[in-house]
């Protein structure tokens, strides 16, 4: 079994704009965000063998009663909990990072807090990007 200790030992990979990393069997891509939705070091991940987008915050919702995949969309729910808090920092390259996730054309929207979303996930961040006026 591996350490906390070896782990910290081991040399790290800070992965560039649009530079992939190959785990096993997927392929994962990291893309520069920032402020998008917040925090100036902002980026997601996207697993292209699946086409799964981790999108962090852009689609946070609240509660527990939703299911954890589903293909109810997710944007009605999210917007909700944005109006009450309004955690996204407006900036002017909002709309260019969401429309740079929306051509990589993902099929699962996986969230850091709510339900994941399965479906047109391209639809559902071009949504996003007209509700933030970006």
């Amino acid at each position: 079994m591996t350490s906390i200790t070896d782990l910290a030992q081991r040399p790290h990979k800070v992965l560039a704009d649009g530079e992939t990393l190959v785990l096993g069997k997927s392929v994962v891509e990291w893309l520069n965000a920032p402020h998008v939705p917040h925090g100036w070091d902002n980026g997601f991940l996207f697993e292209r063998t699946t086409r799964t987008l981790f999108c962090g915050d852009l689609f946070t919702q609240g509660g527990h009663e939703h299911a954890p995949l589903g293909d109810d969309t997710i944007l009605e729910t999210s917007e909700e909990m944005r109006a009450s808090l309004d955690y996204f920092a407006h900036g002017n390259n909002t709309r260019p990072v969401l429309e740079r996730l929306a051509s990589l054309e993902p099929n699962i929207l996986a969230c850091m807090h709510g339900s994941a979303y399965r479906g047109n996930g391209s639809v559902l961040l071009r949504e996003l990007a007209n509700r933030l006026g970006a």
